[in-house]
């Protein structure tokens, strides 16, 4: 004598489990794009701030003082992506 214990439920799943699943992963391709799409964003401000660095470099020589604005407003613009 054998007892089985079954509920019935082999081969259906429930009839929340797909859409849970689908919102799930659309959940996560969001906070994927978003956090994709802010890494881009402070590439780009380093980048910039960096640029910015390389001509108050070239302008010392000439004008200390307005090369000292031009690095202070390149650290200001890449604080801005924190």
């Amino acid at each position: 004598m054998s007892a089985s214990l079954t509920s019935g439920t082999y081969g259906r799943q429930p009839a929340f489990g797909a859409s849970l699943v689908k919102f799930a992963k659309g959940f996560y391709d969001t906070l994927v794009g978003v956090q994709q799409q802010r890494a881009a964003e402070i590439i780009s401000r380093v980048r910039e701030a960096e640029d910015l660095r390389a001509y108050a470099f070239r302008v010392a020589p000439h004008s200390r003082g307005f090369a000292d604005d031009l690095y202070a407003a390149a650290d200001r613009h890449e604080r801005q992506a924190d």
